[in-house]
């Protein structure tokens, strides 16, 4: 191992998270000294890329609604913020489009304490008893809601390959090092051990500042930390991977425009195309290993013909008839101390930072995120406050 590279900062992981911090950094440094690392630059196992990239306002914590209202403007002017001077427009396909949620009489009052969270940040939220929503939306089944809600604007959903393309394309433009390596261990003295992806060849790099963007693999890039550490330096980040299987099914009389429909059985459905849908099931089993994420698997469909497509069938009669097209396996970085986002200071170590467990909203909060890390880490006060989102949270326990 007798190659040695020195960047001022290594970030670890090249998806969304990773790329909006550098991009953000080269605000503040020279981007010839940041370093992406990342080992899959086709990104057919990342999670940002196998996402569904919905965005949206209506979440129950300011912070969330404060995070994807802050990347929802840069997704809207998105080659303002990554285009390149003499290259073609930046396009991600962004498209409007509401998310709609749907409660049951036990869980109504959830629902409108989350309304009243979002009409405080400003968000043009609806609410609709069930006969309200059955006007509205007449090819529903409402009999058994008490409310729902939808957003008049600023949500909808974009192409992620698009937008990590872009991020790529932009940060390298500025200088950034993104490097085809991935990180197999840590060193004394802020040395990280990487091996080419190319070469196989191992060296290692030496940093001033450590990001872990590891998505997915984020605990394993913690531990990976903790074995190069003294024993009061360690902690574990609570960040897992779930299965999450997207299944793509065409109905010929189902609704046209669907929003993206929040179920009260944790099943999520969107308009793909004028009588086809993408439907997520996203309630598997936290993966314990990395053996386990790498094998992906194909999508169950006796999964969809079981439960699920009772459920979409009850909810839109319509869906009686349906036609499986097709279907991915992703996984989702699943915190498992309270589904929010890990974003800041390692709890015990200076120079090391995390942007992690973001639990299926990442990408869209991906713009907002990264500039908050990049503030963070260049001493500027974030622009959004999400001191609540520190690591320290996790060493007391505290579920936010």
């Amino acid at each position: 191992m007798a190659k040695r590279l020195v960047h001022d900062i290594v970030i670890a992981g090249g998806g969304v998270m990773g790329m909006s911090t550098a991009f953000n950094l080269t605000k503040y440094i020279d981007p010839s000294k940041i370093c992406v690392l990342e080992p899959d630059p086709t990104y057919s196992r990342s999670a940002s890329a196998l996402s569904w990239a919905s965005v949206r306002q209506q979440f129950s914590l300011s912070e969330n609604i404060q995070l994807s209202q802050s990347s929802i403007k840069f997704i809207k002017d998105i080659h303002q913020n990554l285009g390149i001077p003499g290259e073609d427009t930046v396009d991600i396909n962004y498209k409007e489009g509401s998310y709609l949620f749907l409660a049951r009489p036990e869980t109504a009052h959830l629902l409108e304490q989350n309304i009243t969270v979002q009409e405080a940040a400003g968000v043009k939220v609806q609410r609709y008893t069930g006969e309200e929503l059955q006007r509205k939306y007449p090819y529903l089944h409402t009999s058994d809601i008490a409310l729902a809600s939808d957003c008049g604007e600023d949500e909808g959903w974009f192409d992620p390959w698009l937008l990590l393309s872009a991020y790529k394309r932009k940060i390298q433009s500025l200088g950034v090092n993104v490097i085809r390596a991935q990180v197999t261990g840590f060193q004394s003295n802020k040395q990280v051990k990487v091996c080419d992806m190319t070469s196989n060849a191992e060296y290692s790099i030496h940093y001033d500042k450590f990001v872990n963007a590891t998505g997915i693999h984020a605990s394993y890039t913690n531990e990976l930390l903790n074995d190069s550490i003294s024993s009061d330096s360690r902690f574990t980040l609570p960040v897992q991977p779930q299965r999450r299987q997207t299944f793509h099914i065409k109905c010929k009389d189902g609704p046209k425009n669907l929003p993206l429909m929040c179920c009260p059985l944790k099943t999520v459905i969107r308009s793909e195309g004028p009588d086809t849908y993408i439907v997520l099931h996203s309630s598997g089993p936290l993966a314990q290993n990395s053996e386990e994420v790498a094998e992906f698997g194909d999508v169950d469909d006796d999964l969809f013909v079981g439960d699920i497509w009772e459920n979409l069938a009850y909810r839109i009669p319509a869906f009686e008839a349906v036609k499986i097209l097709g279907g991915w396996v992703g996984y989702y970085e699943y915190n498992t101390l309270d589904q929010n986002a890990l974003i800041g200071q390692h709890p015990l170590l200076q120079d090391h930072y995390n942007i992690n467990g973001f639990s299926g909203h990442g990408i869209q909060q991906s713009p907002a995120a990264g500039r908050c890390l990049a503030e963070i880490m260049c001493g500027t006060k974030p622009h959004i406050d999400i001191a609540e989102l520190s690591l320290q949270r996790v060493l007391e326990d505290r579920p936010y």
